[in-house]
């Protein structure tokens, strides 16, 4: 039994946060992710990585860059 309440109670608050997010813009968006073609899946996840770095930039309220959407280097930077 341990091991199955583990299964379930092991996320972070990162983790959930994250899959909160992902779950929204799949919403959002109007995205069925076992339908969607592979240009939709990398939209949901990069749209997921975006809105969740600005988020924890804002929790732990920090100026750290944020990488933008489908850049390979980070282009700008939060405002605090």
């Amino acid at each position: 039994m341990e091991d199955a309440k583990w299964y379930f109670t092991h996320e972070t608050e990162e983790d959930r946060l994250w899959y909160r997010i992902f779950f929204a813009m799949c919403r959002k968006f109007g995205v069925s992710w076992s339908k969607a073609s592979e240009e939709q899946k990398a939209f949901i996840e990069e749209i997921t990585r975006i809105n969740y770095e600005r988020e924890m930039a804002k929790r732990n309220m920090t100026a750290k860059p944020v990488r933008g959407f489908f850049d390979a280097e980070v282009s700008a930077c939060p405002t605090p």
